[in-house]
């Protein structure tokens, strides 16, 4: 099982819980691995800014017959879900289900060895350490023998992927047998590379040809959905989960200090003031615009208001957030260091104690205990259960339901119906033999067990293993943090609480590829955000920037996508 996200603020996967653990404080930069069965939980926390801020991916294109919605769901797999193990915490409208204990015995999910001794190439980033290669690499050699077929893997500096991408889809020869692309690395008109240079798969998967790959069949619909471009089916998806963010509150001092945590916009306030205190170093809080945007019900992108599209930007929620921040801000209950912009540290104060309210990825509540917990036996993050501005029930809306994904290039069906078969191997959802070898190699070499059954790495296995085959596509998330007290049960609880007021926005899970020329029309309200925030500009710039928005383009773009509505 995976245990990390995709960080909003970086666009890149977290660590895992097991390899935080015994590191600094103080996050780095490159990585290692965000896998680990039954060491976390995957939360897809690229917040709908951070997605949207991207420059898109093609949409595929509507038939004469019918829709855009009827033309992809003619090209994705059914749904036909597995349980080989259940869940203690039962999914509740597609949030995350939970493990509370690490599974006795492990299920075999695919019968035979799916490979017939294909040798591939494969190409992905990595934010961390690239890992030794073939021959050196025995976690490789270990599931190629179990794939019964070669993988040859590319693994390529995360930080510059997105030139790699560009560069090698510059020439056709140059493209790997099989292709990782995140989303924040699509290059502008994808879809047409895609059209031209990978395989379609809705010839191998659509509808019922899926049932062939029971594991594929296990992956929900919308991940699939986001892999469709020029009407086909190219990528093989890393799916999501259902909420990406959270506020979070240190609840171990909270209540030391007496204090509930809030109920309403008006309410975090009150509290924010009421925790501050210059002459302790603690403040009630950190920039949350993250969550404020969330609280006040903002639109990813945009909002079909009667019968026309309105922008976020334009949007009433997303003044009253810019509004009520920016009263937060005023309050004085914001960190100095925040309100200087020093986002890098923002973790850092908030797990010290210096802040006591905080707007995260959920992926970033098991790092912090992998982080502090050592030290701090008694520190306790909480999330707040999401309310409307005025206290009343809120609206959030789905997180993407995936945001990484794998393109396999053109070839003859033999080698695409086998390195399909591997993907069904790679698929296997947790509790799996399959998925413990995927995520974690060979026990007793790459990794060992502690008393409550949760794999640790050894020096071979942080050295060899890494997020190679769970990026050629990764089985739905859970959450089996076990390591972790209680975690599990309030994690899995809390989604499952919020999961009631979760909506899709108007385009939720269609690839939409802006024209290159709007590709940085909406940069300028990023730095306008943080300057009315801070007080150094008003909501009369926001009205001037929005003017200059339509004139340089945004009504054309508006009218681009009201075409994919009819």
């Amino acid at each position: 099982m995976r245990s990390s996200h995709v960080d909003p603020a970086t666009g890149h996967p977290r660590k895992t819980a097991g390899q935080l653990l015994g590191e600094a404080a103080s996050p780095a930069v490159n990585r290692r691995s965000f896998l680990g069965i039954l060491s976390g939980a995957v939360f897809l926390a690229a917040a709908p800014a951070a997605l949207t801020a991207c420059s898109g991916t093609a949409a595929p294109q509507a038939t004469s017959s019918g829709s855009l919605a009827e033309t992809v769901a003619k090209l994705v797999p059914a749904y036909k879900p597995l349980e080989l193990l259940k869940p203690d915490i039962a999914s509740v409208n597609g949030s995350t289900p939970g493990f509370t204990s690490v599974p006795a015995s492990l299920v075999k999910s695919v019968a035979k060895t799916p490979g017939s001794g294909g040798t591939y190439t494969a190409m992905t980033p990595a934010w961390w350490a690239v890992p030794p290669a073939l021959p050196e690499n025995g976690y490789y050699k270990a599931v190629n023998e179990k794939l019964g077929a070669t993988v040859n893997f590319q693994v390529n500096d995360g930080n510059a992927y997105a030139d790699k991408v560009q560069t090698v889809l510059a020439s056709p020869k140059d493209v790997p047998d099989w292709m990782v692309i995140p989303a924040w690395n699509l290059p502008p008109r994808f879809g047409q590379a895609a059209a031209g240079v990978f395989q379609d798969l809705s010839q191998f998967l659509a509808g019922d040809k899926v049932n062939k790959y029971p594991n594929l069949a296990n992956i929900p619909t919308a991940a699939w959905k986001m892999g469709c471009f020029e009407g086909g089916l190219y990528g093989l998806p890393y799916p999501g989960a259902l909420i990406s963010d959270a506020l979070f509150y240190r609840a171990d001092l909270f209540k030391q200090l007496g204090v509930e945590p809030p109920k309403s916009a008006d309410d975090f306030r009150e509290v924010a003031k009421e925790l501050t205190d210059e002459s302790k170093n603690r403040w009630g809080s950190e920039d949350v615009w993250t969550g404020a945007q969330i609280m006040h019900g903002v639109v990813p992108k945009w909002k079909k208001v009667g019968g026309t599209l309105q922008n976020k930007f334009e949007t009433d929620e997303y003044r009253a957030a810019l509004e009520w921040t920016a009263k937060l801000f005023a309050d004085g209950s914001v960190h100095p260091d925040a309100v200087a912009g020093n986002a890098q540290q923002a973790k850092q104060r908030f797990e010290s104690g210096a802040t006591l309210m905080a707007s995260d990825g959920m992926g970033g509540w098991h790092e912090a205990l992998a982080r502090v917990l050592p030290t701090n036996p008694s520190f306790d993050q909480q999330p707040m259960d999401y309310f409307a501005p005025d206290g009343g029930k809120p609206t959030l809306f789905r997180a993407q339901p995936a945001a990484i994904f794998s393109f396999i290039k053109k070839a003859d069906a033999a080698k695409v119906e086998e390195m399909l078969a591997l993907a069904n191997f790679m698929a296997a959802p947790f509790g799996t033999e399959e998925h413990v070898l995927i995520n974690n190699g060979v026990e007793g070499v790459h990794f060992t067990r502690d008393a409550q059954g949760v794999p640790k790495a050894t020096d071979k296995g942080s050295t060899e293993v890494t997020s190679t085959y769970a990026f050629l596509v990764s089985p739905p998330v859970v959450n089996s943090m076990v390591q972790y007290p209680g975690l599990v049960q309030a994690q899995s609880g809390w989604e499952a609480r919020q999961a009631p007021n979760v909506v899709k926005d108007v385009f939720f899970g269609v690839q939409i590829q802006e024209p290159a020329k709007y590709g940085s029309l909406g940069k300028p309200f990023d730095d306008l955000a943080k300057d009315i925030i801070r007080g150094r500009k008003t909501m009369k710039d926001l009205d001037s920037e929005l003017a200059s928005w339509k004139s340089k383009g945004g009504d054309e773009l508006r009218d681009f996508y009201a075409g994919f509505l009819a």
